[in-house]
């Protein structure tokens, strides 16, 4: 950035390590949540979030 720029210094490699480890924790929720309607033991809120990744899976990488 330049000298006078009120932005923070961004670090790309950084970011770039957060996003992997949050999609990482997302499929790991998701596979807990298709285990448990798997299971029969899936709460509603469960089945929410289910149902919107199969409607987005798509577009989001």
């Amino acid at each position: 950035m330049g000298i006078f720029s009120k932005r923070p210094e961004t670090n790309h490699d950084e970011q770039d390590r957060q996003i992997q480890d949050a999609k990482r924790e997302g499929g790991r929720l998701l596979n807990e949540i298709r285990d448990r309607i798997g299971d029969g033991t899936a709460t509603r809120e469960d089945k929410r979030i289910f149902n919107a990744t199969q409607k987005r899976g798509g577009r989001i990488k």
